[in-house]
């Protein structure tokens, strides 16, 4: 009877060690195949880098069973994991000799619930150059200008739907292009003093929160513009609702963009959601620019009122060539 229950036992116990081996590894499988299609597959993908964590112990319990087969597989899943996420968490300040630094700020201003004086100080005391505001109504850009925020940065251009819509503020004069063709992103041409001109474009995809969303998701992807697309360098700062564990977002950075957070090792610092623990908060707020652009600060910060983090990063941009 005794023989009878440590077989049953053993059993279990293996049954166990290979469910975790196979989950782990389809995960992985998914993750680096970028696989993720649909609803609810897209949303569970924003979670990879705690369940990196997850196969580490999932690792150390099979391998404690004695489970040799099993923990080689589940090792191997660990270590694709672990090539896909620890990366962004590697690497450090940039300098570039002679560059023209730019300071920009991006917020998601959480349907315009935000405190309107913590903007305005943290863009201030911050000295940004470029401020991109997400979930803007009109009342509050109003209400942002008349607290200050017009004043160090008359330059502005705004593209709204009924409810809400997206703002750049600059330092410097913006030349409004047209908006990309979905959900309000505006985007302008700004001609840096002592440097090159740039385009920036303020990017707030649909969140993938339902299943109806994704698609819409995935359309506005497909409008934000590929590196090298214009005649002058691209920036890319906002809300993506996506992480770097989705494939369309890397897709994107892939046609030549460089993600400011990854650039400097503080991938993996989160910007959402910012006032509760669940679900986990993962990184969806980004700044990227072209390869050729430097990043030497990158910053995450809490304002009251929005369970977004904002986001701030400098930007080194190469000098004017000689003869310019």
């Amino acid at each position: 009877m005794a023989g009878t229950e440590q077989a049953s036992r053993r059993v279990w116990v293996s049954g166990i060690c290979w469910f975790l081996a196979g989950f782990f590894l389809v995960w992985a499988i998914f993750r680096i195949g970028g696989f993720e299609r649909g609803y609810p597959l897209v949303q569970l993908l924003a979670y990879t880098p705690y369940v990196l964590m997850l196969s580490l112990l999932a690792l150390l319990a099979v391998v404690l069973c004695r489970r040799w087969l099993a923990a080689g597989f589940l090792g191997i899943a660990v270590l694709a994991l672990a090539l896909a996420v620890l990366p962004r968490a590697i690497g450090g300040p940039e300098s570039a000799p002679g560059s023209r630094p730019v300071r920009v700020l991006t917020f998601n201003l959480a349907k315009s619930k935000a405190n309107t004086r913590a903007v305005v100080d943290e863009a201030q005391t911050r000295q940004a150059d470029l401020v991109f505001l997400q979930e803007l109504t009109r009342e509050k850009a109003r209400a942002l200008n008349q607290a200050g925020l017009g004043s160090s940065y008359p330059h502005q251009v705004m593209s709204f739907s009924e409810k809400f819509g997206n703002g750049i503020w600059s330092r410097w004069p913006l030349v409004r292009r047209e908006p990309l063709p979905v959900k309000e992103q505006p985007r302008a041409d700004v001609q840096v003093p002592d440097s090159i001109p740039l385009e920036v474009v303020a990017v707030h995809p649909t969140a993938p929160i339902h299943r109806s969303d994704v698609h819409l998701w995935e359309r506005d992807f497909d409008a934000l513009p590929p590196a090298f697309s214009a005649s002058v360098p691209i920036v890319l700062a906002g809300d993506f609702n996506a992480t770097l564990d989705h494939a369309n977002l890397r897709r994107l950075i892939d046609t030549g963009y460089r993600d400011a957070a990854e650039v400097v090792g503080d991938g993996l610092v989160p910007t959402w959601p910012s006032t509760i623990q669940f679900p986990p908060p993962v990184t969806i707020d980004h700044v990227l620019a072209e390869k050729g652009i430097s990043f030497s600060q990158y910053d995450v910060i809490g304002l009251p009122g929005s369970d977004h983090k904002a986001v701030f990063a400098e930007l080194l941009l190469p000098p004017v060539p000689a003869g310019n």
